[in-house]
C-alpha cells in the first residue's frame, strides 16, 4: 500500500521519523511507517475495504515492512514502545494497537472477514494493553513452532500466551532452512518435526512454510526430506508416530542402506547445529554417510536417492575443510607497553595518551567489501588502562555537513538508520561483544555469543563521550574489562590479551545517506556485513609478532589483492583474465562485481581492446559504475565530444556519493578537452570533494591546475592547484607530481619570478633523481635559467641531460636544441 513512489512523494508524514527525517528514500527496500498517524490510519482502512470489495479475499494483511526494528520517534509515537520487554516485545503494544483498530473499523463494514498480522520480531509477543482482540483479527505466529528451535518451551509458551489473547486458532509462519540462500547443515530431524507439528494440533489453523523449492539437485537431497515429514505428519491426529514413520522411510527409500542412513539421520539430528562450529562432528557424520553409500550400487533407484542427499553434504564438507583451516591474512592492533597516564572520556582526544599513542595501536578502516580507500575516512586508536580497554576513533566528514543522527537514547535500535562505529570484540574467554556508537554518544551493547532473543539484556557498561567537529566527528569509549565469568550480563569477561591469548577484534563504521551509504572496517569482512568472526583483527598486547595466516584461506579480499597485484607487475593480459574470473563468482555482491568488473576494464583499455572494455561496462550491475566506465573508454579513445553528448545532463551530487568523484573526474576530462574550462571547473571541484585515493587526488590537482592555466587563463589559481601537489609532502616521488612541480615553475617563470620558480624546481631533489624524471626536470630547470639570461647555468643544466646514459631520445634531441638555441644568441 505504501511502498510506492506516489506515496513517498505525497504523504511523508505517513513514514517513520528517524533523527529528524522520514523514512521515505525512494528505491530503498523498506521504508518504516508511522503508525500513530491518522491518516495512514484512514488509508489502511480504505485500502482493505477496497480489497474486500474487489477481489475474492477473506483475509487482508495489516503488516509492518519486514525488518522493523525502530519505533517513529516523533512526538505521537514517543513512549508508546516498550524496550523494557526486551527485543520480541519492544513494540508490540504499538503494532497491535494498530492492527486492532484497522480491524474494529473493517468489521462494521466486513463482519466476516479478517485482518491479519505475523507475530514476528519486535512485535513477536502479545500486547499488554489490549485484554483481547478483535474477533476479526487472525494472529500468525512466525516460528510458532521452529522445528529447528532449541528453545521448544519458549515457543510453547508464546503458543499459549497468544491463545489468551484471541479466539482464533493461531496460524503458525515457518521458514525452513533456506538452502537457496546457502543453507548447509545436515538438519535432518524427523523425530523434532513430528513432534513440533503434533504439539499445535488442535491449537492451530493451519501453516504457512516457506522453503526452497528449486528441483536441482545440490540441494534437494534435504528439501525432500522436510517436505515429506511435514505433510506425513498433518494426518493421522496427535497420535501420528514419527519414529516409525522415519523408520518405514529409510526402509522404503534406501532399500539395502537403511540401517546406515538411519544411523547417519539420527547422528544428525542429535548434533547438525554443532557442525556449523565442531569439525569432528561434521566429519563422524560424514563418515556415517559414506558407510550408507557404499551399501548400494551407483546405478540403482536407491543409490540414486543416496546420490541426492550426496550432492547436499557437499557444503558440510566445504564447512569441514574452512573449520580445519585457521585464521586467514587479517590486520593486527597490538597494545605496546603499559601507559602512564589518565584518559579522561571527553570525546575530544586531547589526552598526552593518545598524543602519544604507539603506531602499532593504531589503524585506519579500509572499505568493507573491497579492502579499498572509503570515501570518508576513520581512524582509530587503542589503549589499555588499569581494567579499561580505551578507544579513539576520528571519522572524516564532508566539510559542514553535520552527522546523520538517528538517535540520542542508549539502547535505541534506530540507531542503525544513521552514522554509526561498532566495536566487536572476541575475548579469550567469550565470542563475541558488539558496542555501538553514533555521533550524538547514543550506545547500543548486545552479547552475541548468546541467543538472539537475549542478545539485548548484555550491558557493557561502557563510558561513551563524542564530539562533532566541521569535518569530522569523534569517539572516546572506555570499555571495563573483568575476568569473573559469574555474572555474564555485565561488562565484557577476559583477560589482557597476548600473543598466546590474543582477541580477535574488528573497529566497523557505517555512513547512511540518501545518496548512498559507505560501510568500512579495520579488518574488511569481503562481505555485505560486519559480522563474520574469522574476518575479525589479531589484538593482543607485547611485542612485535607475525600471526600466521592461513594460505588455503580465498574469498574476495585475497583473489582481487592476487589480481591487482598481476596488474602492478604489468601481467595485463593475466590480471585482466583474474577480474573476468573473479567477477563470475556467484557469491560476488553487486558492489564487489561492479569493482572487479570496473577494474578488468581497466584492463582491456590499457590493452587497446575498446569492444571488449564496452562489452565489460554493459554487464556492470550498479547503473553509476557502468556509466563512470563508459565515460573512461570514451576517454581512452579521445571521444570526448561523445562524452558530452551522453553524459551532460548527468547530475553527480544525485549520484552515490562513493562513486560521484570518480563519474565527475570523468567527464571533467572531457570538458578539459573539449575547452569547455568552467563545465571542466565545476566536475573537478567536484571530484575533489568526493575523492580519498591520494594518487586519484594528485591527479585531479593536476588536471585543474591545466584547466585553470590553459581554458581559464587563470595562472594565480592553476598555481594554487598545482602547489598543493608538492609543497606540503615530506618527497616528490610521482608522475603527476613531477608534473606539477615543473607546470608551477613555468607559471613562475612567465611570472617572472625566477628565484621562486628555481625554488620550486629544486624540491625535487634534482641531484639524487635517476632516469627520466631526473632529465626532465634537468630540461626544466635549463628553461627557467635561460628565461632568466643565465645562459652559463642553462648550458650546464642541458649538458648534463645529454651526459646521461640512459637519456630518451625525446630528451636528448629537446637538450640538443636548447644548447643549439643558447649557442646563437
Amino acid at each position: 500500500m505504501t511502498h510506492n513512489e506516489q506515496t513517498l512523494k505525497k504523504h511523508s508524514d505517513w513514514f517513520a521519523l528517524y533523527g529528524g527525517k522520514r523514512d521515505t528514500q525512494l528505491g530503498k527496500r523498506l521504508n518504516q511507517l508511522c503508525y500513530s498517524n491518522e491518516q495512514l490510519f484512514q488509508e489502511t482502512v480504505r485500502y482493505v475495504r477496497a480489497q474486500f470489495d474487489h477481489f475474492d479475499m477473506d483475509v487482508v494483511s495489516v503488516m509492518p515492512p519486514d525488518g522493523y526494528t525502530a519505533i517513529c520517534q516523533c512526538q505521537l509515537c514517543e513512549g508508546k514502545d516498550t524496550p523494557q520487554r526486551g527485543y520480541r516485545g519492544a513494540l508490540s503494544d504499538y503494532v497491535w494497537e494498530f492492527v486492532n483498530r484497522v480491524a474494529k473499523e473493517v468489521r462494521k463494514t466486513h463482519p466476516d472477514k479478517k485482518i491479519s498480522n505475523c507475530a514476528y520480531g519486535t512485535y513477536t509477543q502479545p500486547p499488554e494493553t489490549i485484554d483481547k482482540l478483535e474477533p476479526n483479527v487472525q494472529v500468525i505466529i512466525v516460528g510458532g513452532r521452529r522445528p529447528t528451535s532449541e528453545a521448544r518451551d519458549e515457543i510453547r509458551r508464546l503458543r499459549e500466551n497468544w491463545s489468551q489473547k484471541t479466539d482464533n486458532p493461531v496460524i503458525v509462519f515457518e521458514n525452513y532452512p533456506f538452502t537457496g540462500r546457502g543453507f548447509y547443515l545436515p538438519a535432518y530431524i524427523p523425530r523434532v518435526l513430528g513432534e513440533s507439528i503434533n504439539a499445535t494440533k488442535g491449537t492451530s489453523r493451519g501453516e504457512d512454510i516457506w522453503l526452497t523449492m528449486n528441483l536441482r539437485e545440490n540441494a534437494i537431497g534435504y528439501n525432500h526430506f522436510l517436505i515429506y515429514f511435514t505433510a506425513r505428519m498433518y494426518w493421522g491426529g496427535t497420535k501420528q508416530n514419527a519414529v516409525e514413520m522415519f523408520d518405514e522411510y529409510c526402509q522404503l527409500f534406501y532399500g539395502p542402506a537403511a540401517k546406515e542412513t538411519r544411523a547417519f539421520f539420527q547422528y544428525c539430528e542429535e548434533h547438525w547445529r554443532e557442525m556449523e562450529k565442531d569439525g569432528d562432528k561434521a566429519n563422524r557424520a560424514l563418515e556415517l554417510f559414506t558407510s550408507a553409500k557404499a551399501k548400494v550400487s551407483n546405478d540403482s533407484v536407491y543409490g540414486q536417492r543416496v546420490q541426492l542427499i550426496d550432492n547436499y553434504l557437499n557444503g558440510l564438507r566445504n564447512k569441514s575443510k574452512q573449520l580445519a583451516q585457521k585464521r586467514g591474512p587479517v590486520p593486527t592492533l597490538r597494545l605496546v607497553g603499559d601507559p602512564r597516564g589518565k584518559v579522561v572520556v571527553d570525546g575530544k582526544l586531547d589526552d598526552l595518551i593518545w598524543q602519544k599513542c604507539p603506531t602499532a595501536s593504531t589503524g585506519q578502516l579500509r572499505e568493507l567489501q573491497t579492502g579499498r580507500q572509503p570515501i570518508y575516512g576513520t581512524s582509530i586508536k587503542s589503549t589499555w588502562v588499569g581494567g579499561n580497554l580505551y578507544f579513539a576513533i576520528r571519522c572524516d566528514e564532508a566539510p559542514g555537513e553535520k552527522p546523520n543522527i538517528t538517535s540520542t537514547k542508549n539502547e535505541d535500535q534506530a540507531i542503525w538508520y544513521g552514522d554509526a562505529i561498532e566495536i566487536l570484540l572476541e575475548t579469550e574467554s567469550h565470542s563475541y561483544y558488539q558496542i555501538v556508537v553514533n555521533p550524538a554518544g547514543a550506545l547500543v551493547d548486545l552479547d552475541r555469543g548468546t541467543d538472539k532473543n537475549n542478545w539485548f539484556r548484555w550491558d557493557s557498561q561502557a563510558e561513551v563521550a563524542t564530539h562533532i567537529a566541521d569535518d569530522h566527528w569523534t569517539a572516546e569509549i572506555r570499555i571495563p574489562i573483568i575476568q569473573d565469568k559469574n555474572d555474564p550480563l555485565h561488562q565484557v569477561i577476559g583477560h589482557k590479551p597476548t600473543v598466546s591469548l590474543p582477541w580477535f577484534i574488528n573497529v566497523c563504521r557505517q555512513r547512511i545517506r540518501e545518496n548512498g551509504s559507505e560501510y568500512s572496517a579495520f579488518s574488511p569482512t569481503g562481505k555485505s556485513g560486519f559480522h563474520e568472526p574469522l574476518k575479525f583483527a589479531h589484538f593482543y598486547r607485547g611485542l612485535s609478532h607475525q600471526f600466521e595466516a592461513d594460505s588455503t584461506v580465498t574469498d574476495y579480499l585475497v583473489a582481487s589483492r592476487d589480481a591487482e597485484k598481476l596488474l602492478r607487475q604489468r601481467k595485463i593480459t593475466e590480471a585482466l583474465s583474474a577480474f573476468l574470473t573473479l567477477a563470475t563468482d556467484e557469491r560476488l555482491t553487486d558492489f564487489q562485481k561492479s569493482d572487479t568488473l570496473q577494474r578488468a576494464a581497466n584492463c582491456t583499455r590499457r590493452l587497446k581492446n575498446f569492444d571488449q572494455a564496452e562489452e565489460i561496462a554493459n554487464q556492470i550491475p550498479l547503473e553509476a559504475v557502468a556509466k563512470t566506465v563508459r565515460m573512461e573508454n570514451l576517454l581512452a579513445q579521445r571521444k570526448f565530444g561523445e562524452i558530452i553528448n551522453q553524459f551532460s545532463e548527468e547530475n553527480f551530487h544525485k549520484w552515490p556519493f562513493w562513486q560521484a568523484g570518480a563519474g565527475a573526474f570523468a567527464r571533467a576530462r572531457a570538458f578539459v578537452s573539449m575547452k569547455a574550462g568552467d563545465k571542466a571547473e565545476s566536475d573537478l571541484k567536484t571530484a575533489l570533494e568526493l575523492t580519498s585515493n591520494s594518487r586519484i587526488l594528485t591527479r585531479i590537482l593536476l588536471t585543474m591546475g591545466g584547466n585553470r592555466e590553459t581554458n581559464l587563463q587563470n595562472d594565480a589559481a592553476a598555481l594554487e592547484a598545482y602547489r598543493q601537489n608538492f609543497e606540503s609532502v615530506t618527497r616528490i616521488g610521482s608522475a603527476d607530481q613531477f608534473q606539477s612541480v615543473k607546470a608551477a615553475a613555468r607559471i613562475l617563470t612567465r611570472q617572472g619570478k625566477f628565484d621562486e620558480a628555481l625554488k620550486t624546481l629544486r624540491q625535487t631533489n634534482i641531484e639524487k633523481l635517476n632516469g627520466f624524471w631526473r632529465h626532465s626536470m634537468l630540461l626544466a630547470l635549463g628553461d627557467t635559467l635561460a628565461a632568466n639570461d643565465q645562459k652559463k647555468q642553462a648550458l650546464q643544466a642541458y649538458e648534463k641531460v645529454l651526459q646521461e646514459e640512459s637519456i630518451s631520445a625525446r630528451h636528448r634531441r629537446e637538450a640538443q636544441k636548447q644548447i643549439e638555441r643558447l649557442k646563437q644568441k
